[in-house]
């Protein structure tokens, strides 16, 4: 399905694996919004795109951010699930860097992945990834011990 929110990047590495498939990674540039699909004869979808709702993401400013909430959810999500972290990492990590590697490692579905993408901002995606963190966690908490799968 093809979402009308996208985001561009750079591959910054990749590996074959055995069976013939890759392994890419790729740093997020900007995120764009479908104008429209553009007709043509390729293996591959082509659309003309805007950045322009996402001007933000071409700026070095970041909007505060209630770190302390991003923090306490993290915790309470692996606690859940009995994980540690390294914390040292974790304090020396800038909100952004913060926010945007727990939307990107969290194992949420892609409904909730493109709410995350979304968010019109830095301080959004983190409020965003609190919701959702703590909505898992109260249906975890329902439904009896948290799993992984």
């Amino acid at each position: 399905m093809l979402r009308p929110v996208g985001c561009c990047g750079r591959i910054v590495s990749f590996a074959e694996t055995g069976d013939g498939r890759y392994v890419i990674t790729l740093t997020g540039i900007a995120r764009f919004r479908i104008v429209d699909e553009v007709a043509c004869n390729t293996q591959f979808r082509q659309c003309r795109v805007t950045t322009k709702p996402f001007a933000i993401d071409f700026t070095a400013e970041e909007p505060a951010v209630d770190r302390n909430a991003v923090l306490r959810t993290f915790r309470a999500y692996l606690d859940a699930h009995k994980l540690d972290v390294d914390w040292e990492s974790v304090g020396r990590a800038s909100n952004e860097t913060l926010v945007n590697a727990l939307a990107m490692m969290a194992p949420f579905g892609p409904a909730e992945k493109q709410a995350l993408l979304e968010a019109p901002d830095l301080k959004s995606r983190a409020e965003t990834l609190v919701a959702i963190t703590e909505m898992t966690l109260a249906r975890g908490a329902a439904d009896g011990p948290p799993s992984l799968q």
